[in-house]
């Protein structure tokens, strides 16, 4: 004779478990009725000190300058550092800050490697009818294989680079934005720009 066991989690409204505030056991589940979300406790934090366990898988972490400046060219068609330091928004990162080596990049502060889709943009101009290019780049070293590039044009129009790429960081490692003018070595005026990096699962 054969029995089907059946299993009921621990469960309540959302309003109830904030009301509430319990502190679940290690491992324990609770999930709120009326969202589908879920908590797993740690037997340490209360209900409101857990994040949700859907918003908490993916390490995430952005960064913008949406004020001008200047990058002078050190050479001809060579990527390097923005030199600038861009702002990392605080509110939507999981396992990520600014970066430290490079301050427009996105750092790996979850103690584990992680392959991560990353995205940069930079608006900017370089003189009249020049090349400008932007690549992705870890711990320093440019990535090629991100590379994009854009034209000037006449009356310093303004080139809109966007690249993106997957990379696995280890901990600790950074993936910043890197730029380039490939004409000559006229500085760079730069408008805006991003990064962010979004972890990837298998």
């Amino acid at each position: 004779m054969s029995s089907t066991a059946r299993i009921r989690l621990r469960r309540d409204t959302a309003a109830n478990w904030t009301a509430a505030n319990p502190v679940l056991l290690a491992g324990e589940v609770g999930i709120e009725t009326d969202t589908r979300k879920y908590k797993v406790g740690d037997g340490t934090l209360a209900w409101s000190s857990l994040s949700y366990y859907i918003e908490g898988v993916l390490a995430r972490g952005q960064a913008s300058k949406q004020t001008s400046g200047t990058i002078a060219i050190a050479a001809t068609g060579t990527y390097q550092s923005t030199g600038f330091t861009a702002t990392f928004d605080s509110s939507t990162a999981y396992q990520t800050t600014l970066g430290t080596s490079d301050t427009f990049a996105i750092k790996n502060t979850s103690g584990a490697t992680k392959l991560f889709m990353v995205q940069a943009s930079m608006d900017a101009t370089g003189g009249n009818n020049h090349t400008l290019g932007i690549k992705l780049a870890k711990n320093g070293t440019p990535i090629n294989e991100s590379e994009c590039r854009a034209f000037s044009g006449s009356s310093q129009q303004v080139a809109k680079l966007f690249c993106f790429w997957m990379i696995s960081l280890a901990a600790n490692d950074e993936v910043a934005l890197f730029v380039a003018n490939i004409s000559d070595t006229t500085s760079i005026s730069f408008q805006r720009g991003r990064i962010s990096a979004v972890e990837v699962k298998a």
